[in-house]
């Protein structure tokens, strides 16, 4: 997995990041799971409201480890890319 890129996952809901396994929600960015591009996909699709993003590491690492300032719901996300 070292090659592959990972993703993060911010519950909107809980106003936290997915812990590793899918096992609870912490707002430690180090105790966050890091997930593939496959199992973020599944976790962002599986909530309805989406009330789920997934963001890759490297993003998150390039904003100064902070959460998202933004909700799904508020439309364009190019800045924080």
């Amino acid at each position: 997995m070292a090659n592959e890129m990972e993703y993060l996952s911010w519950s909107f809901e809980h106003l936290a990041w997915w812990r590793s396994n899918e096992e609870g929600y912490t707002t430690n960015l180090a105790q966050a799971g890091r997930y593939s591009q496959e199992d973020a996909g599944r976790i962002v699709t599986q909530s309805i409201f989406l009330e789920e993003v997934a963001i890759l590491e490297r993003v998150i690492e390039r904003h100064g480890g902070e959460p998202p300032r933004f909700h799904p719901y508020d439309g364009d996300m190019a800045e924080l890319l």
